[in-house]
């Protein structure tokens, strides 16, 4: 997985940034959507990003 790769295009978030919010405590997609601004513009990538935060809860 590329960590580097962009997930919310509105907001720039990556894939790393929102591994980087798990790590550091927020387990829920309410918790990173505030953590990283990811999913807060226009939503489109709401599913990716809550598939994201399970996996990296693993």
């Amino acid at each position: 997985m590329d960590l580097n790769e962009t997930v919310c295009f509105c907001g720039d978030v990556t894939v790393g940034a929102i591994k980087a919010a798990v790590e550091a405590g927020h387990t829920t997609l309410e918790a990173v959507k505030e953590a990283t601004g990811a999913a807060t513009h226009c939503g489109g990538c709401e599913d990716k990003v809550a598939e994201l935060v399970e996996q990296f809860k693993k």
